[in-house]
């Protein structure tokens, strides 16, 4: 009698997927960009039951003002940490722009946040972004939060806020974006921070502010009483200041004239001085800045892969046009908004522009910064096989002209519009 051999089907681990297993919450972080208009949220999980594949990473994108839950990416992992590079890609991608901090969530706060997002989708009838099975064990039960709680969240998800410059810059970007919620979180007392109903939610461009001095003191200080009998036996201070703000939506451009008035670092009054639209030229005045260049050639005339892995590219945000790619290098920081003249495009710190045909070109706003794209690109494994062909100075934006144009040599473009003004003359 013949025995017969009992099979059985062992799992290897190519099964595994987030869905073989329970979950286990490990860890969770949050962007400290909430003030920005939008926050990046990074869940990490334990997969017991997967014979393989026992991390699940999870990646959401919010934004505050309009599109809510915007994006969702995820990668599964072993415990060897074979997809290290791929997180990162994703982080950088998702969250590289944002210039924040990464500060720790409880996994209640983190699915409260998720299920906020989740929730102004279904309000402004957005469908939610990508595989929506992967986290809908987020979505319920409903997470609770009380006051202080929420609170707590909160300031989680801002930055520590130490000049006036700072505040008035966040306050009137989130007022603007018609994101009012944010906007009172820096506000001390009952303040109206809907003051301009008359304009859509805008992008706060570019921003002056100015001590608003008393004609007869010269101080823009005043003082208040913090005693019901108005003896001054305590008293606080504040100060009041002028801001002139260029806001941008539906392609029209607007300057808003503003007083705020602070209480140390709340805001106190936010009063309405004028408002009126200017040219896309004139908006344009008041945000250029001059544009350095350098060129670089290739020695053979293409351009390996390797150069991704410079230092400051491969932390780059990248974008695809017709004649090349685009790495935008941004700050890890939003240090900009602390400035007296706040602009939106000063969290830049520099942008490579790789064209197919193997030229590069590295543009920034600054000097010292054109200076560290430089030693940056020379530093790289690219160094050997390119030469530096040309540097200019402009005093208007140039690369983006270059890129519409669909050129593919930007000194043969200089050349050509050097050409047309002096036709123009």
């Amino acid at each position: 009698m013949e025995s017969k051999t009992q099979f059985r089907v062992i799992n290897g681990g190519l099964a595994d997927t987030c869905f073989t297993s329970s979950r286990q919450f490990v860890s969770a972080y949050t962007t400290d960009t909430r003030l920005m208009g939008v926050v990046g949220i990074y869940i990490h999980w334990y997969l017991p039951q997967n014979t393989l594949l026992k991390h699940f990473h999870q990646f959401f994108y919010m934004d505050a003002e309009e599109f809510g839950f915007e994006t969702y990416e995820s990668i599964l992992e072993s415990d060897d940490g074979d997809r290290y590079y791929d997180i990162k890609a994703i982080e950088n991608r998702m969250m590289g722009g944002l210039g924040g901090h990464k500060v720790l969530l409880s996994e209640r706060e983190a699915r409260y946040v998720i299920q906020s997002y989740a929730q102004l989708n279904l309000s402004l009838r957005i469908p939610l972004p990508g595989n929506t099975d992967e986290y809908r064990f987020l979505l319920s039960p409903a997470e609770r939060l009380d006051s202080d709680e929420e609170y707590t969240l909160m300031c989680k998800q801002c930055p520590s806020l130490e000049t006036p410059y700072q505040v008035i810059n966040y306050f009137l970007m989130r007022c603007f974006g018609k994101d009012f919620g944010a906007a009172k979180f820096l506000t001390k007392g009952y303040v109206r921070t809907d003051i301009f109903p008359e304009h859509k939610a805008a992008t706060l461009m570019y921003n002056s502010t100015e001590e608003a001095k008393d004609s007869d003191s010269g101080s823009n200080t005043n003082y208040y009483s913090t005693d019901d009998d108005s003896s001054f036996g305590t008293f606080n201070t504040r100060k009041a200041y002028m801001c002139q703000s260029l806001i941008e939506y539906d392609g029209k451009y607007y300057i808003i004239v503003t007083r705020i008035t602070l209480d140390k670092l709340k805001i106190v009054k936010y009063e309405k001085i004028s408002s009126f639209r200017v040219t896309a030229a004139e908006a344009s005045m008041m945000t250029s800045r001059p544009e350095f260049i350098t060129v670089f050639d290739p020695v053979e005339g293409e351009l390996p892969d390797e150069l991704v892995f410079s230092e400051l590219i491969s932390s780059a945000m990248v974008t695809e046009h017709e004649s090349g790619r685009l790495f935008m290098i941004f700050y890890p920081h939003n240090d900009h908004v602390r400035k007296k003249d706040y602009r939106l495009s000063d969290d830049v710190l520099g942008i490579y522009y790789i064209l197919n045909s193997g030229q590069v070109i590295l543009c920034a706003y600054e000097r010292k910064n054109i200076g560290l794209l430089e030693k940056d690109l020379l530093s790289s494994p690219m160094s050997p096989v390119l030469l530096p062909s040309a540097k200019y100075q402009f005093m208007e934006p140039m690369l983006y002209d270059f890129i519409s144009s669909g050129s593919y040599d930007f000194e043969e473009f200089v050349e050509l519009i050097s050409d047309g003004d002096s036709d123009d003359e």
